[in-house]
């Protein structure tokens, strides 16, 4: 008795065709680059072009600006395209059966190990971007970090603060010296210090992550203890915008630039 004979190939190779014109039509290479060029989180550039190196193409991960809506509706698009990708390989399953082997079996391993990683990608790419510093390191509540300054000799300095959480986002806690807020100031020798609060921006660099075992009440507990105090003295070589950084940090007021900001002064 003859076996029944297998279905012609061309109609399987078609949806095989019609899948991977669907996944390199430029649309998830675009939303790809979107997503990538909206931030600076390692994990999520990382997701990124191992979804790229999966279909072999090519994206650019030049940073632009953050943009956490760009990055949902991106991954909007891409959900909605593998789910269209993936109705046409059930179309497949359906008639793979009765297919030659020789035909279809290494492009049904190809396409399936493809989607199967595409998703994994996606899920992946389903949470809030990190906010980092311009260096790709995420920002964590309770962090120490630094932006560069000059001072009235353009000399170079770094500034420093804490990371404090608000309902607008992360902000710098920060101590200072002069008639305005302006860290940009000139690095005068001594004056009455003030603690003062500025948005987060990407040029403030981690300097330390706070410990996963010191809470971050503990920090928040000394800076508002040192707001109240008034008319505390800041002197650049005393105490200064690090030492109190520090000294609500970790308890101790340290100074790493001390040495610097000695050479300087003479």
């Amino acid at each position: 008795m003859r076996n029944k004979s297998k279905l012609h190939p061309g109609k399987v190779i078609h949806l095989f065709s019609e899948i991977q014109n669907h996944l390199h039509n430029g649309t998830i290479s675009h939303e790809l680059n979107q997503i990538a060029k909206s931030t600076r989180d390692k994990e999520i550039l990382e997701i990124c072009t191992r979804a790229a190196d999966c279909l072999e193409i090519e994206i650019d991960t030049k940073f632009y600006k953050v943009n956490i809506e760009q990055h949902s509706h991106s991954l909007q698009t891409l959900v909605k395209h593998i789910k269209k990708a993936k109705e046409l390989f059930d179309k497949v399953i359906e008639i793979i059966p009765d297919s030659n082997p020789k035909w279809t079996e290494s492009l049904f391993k190809a396409t399936e190990s493809q989607l199967i990683s595409l998703s994994n990608y996606y899920s992946l790419l389903d949470k809030i971007p990190d906010i980092t510093d311009i260096h790709g390191e995420p920002i964590k509540i309770g962090d120490l970090v630094a932006i560069d300054c000059k001072d009235e000799k353009d000399r170079s300095y770094q500034h420093y603060g804490l990371i404090t959480p608000s309902q607008q986002g992360f902000r710098v806690a920060h101590f200072f010296t002069g008639a305005t807020v302006k860290v940009q100031n000139s690095l005068v020798e001594k004056g009455f210090g003030y603690v003062h609060e500025v948005s987060y921006s990407p040029e403030w660099i981690v300097k330390e992550h706070l410990s996963d075992s010191i809470p971050f009440s503990q920090v928040e507990g000394r800076i508002k203890e040192s707001r109240k105090e008034e008319r505390r003295v800041w002197n650049k070589l005393s105490y200064n915008c690090e030492h109190w950084a520090r000294q609500m940090f970790c308890g101790e007021p340290i100074c790493t630039q001390i040495e610097e900001l000695r050479n300087n002064s003479n």
